[in-house]
């Protein structure tokens, strides 16, 4: 029993010259500071990945970015899913709007997010709010009409489709 009395108090006395006199303290303070601006850096990072999604305002833009994800959901997007996106944009827009300078703005927002279910969840309030019920299942038939391009769903893209329709018909 004393040798484990010797051991830790050997340990106890290192510790104590360590933290006085050899930087300890500072060794710490600066652990800790590290940890803290990580968790700042990391949550100015979603911060600043969400911005996009929180700047759409418009009905149009807010489905053009889901049909995006959608077809992100299979992959990087083929000329054949960006044809599919572009042709119901061109459905949905108006004659004097510039489809171009939206599905650049679309294709940047949609590679912003990382996850497909977060920007879902910041998209259904404004398709909520802005869209009656067949527009709601026009815009099913504009997510499936992207996502059976090259052979069908898949079901990644099936699950977001469903997970989008389901919040979209949820009263708040």
């Amino acid at each position: 029993m004393p040798i484990i009395g010797i051991i830790v108090g050997g340990i106890m006395t290192g510790l104590i010259y360590w933290l006085m006199y050899g930087n300890g303290l500072e060794y710490i303070d600066q652990s800790l500071r590290d940890r803290r601006n990580t968790r700042k850096r990391l949550e100015n990072q979603a911060s600043s990945r969400a911005a996009p999604l929180k700047a759409i305002r418009h009905p149009a833009e807010a489905a053009g970015v889901l049909m995006q994800l959608v077809a992100l959901a299979r992959g990087t997007p083929t000329p054949d899913q960006d044809a599919a996106v572009e042709a119901q944009m061109r459905r949905i827009l108006e004659p004097g709007d510039d489809l171009g300078t939206r599905l650049i703005a679309i294709r940047h927002t949609a590679a912003q997010v990382r996850d497909p279910n977060e920007a879902v969840s910041h998209l259904i309030p404004l398709l909520r709010e802005k869209l009656d019920a067949g527009e709601r299942d026009e815009l099913e038939g504009m997510l499936e009409a992207v996502a059976v391009v090259h052979g069908g769903p898949i079901p990644a893209q099936e699950r977001l489709i469903a997970r989008t329709m389901r919040l979209l018909a949820e009263t708040v």
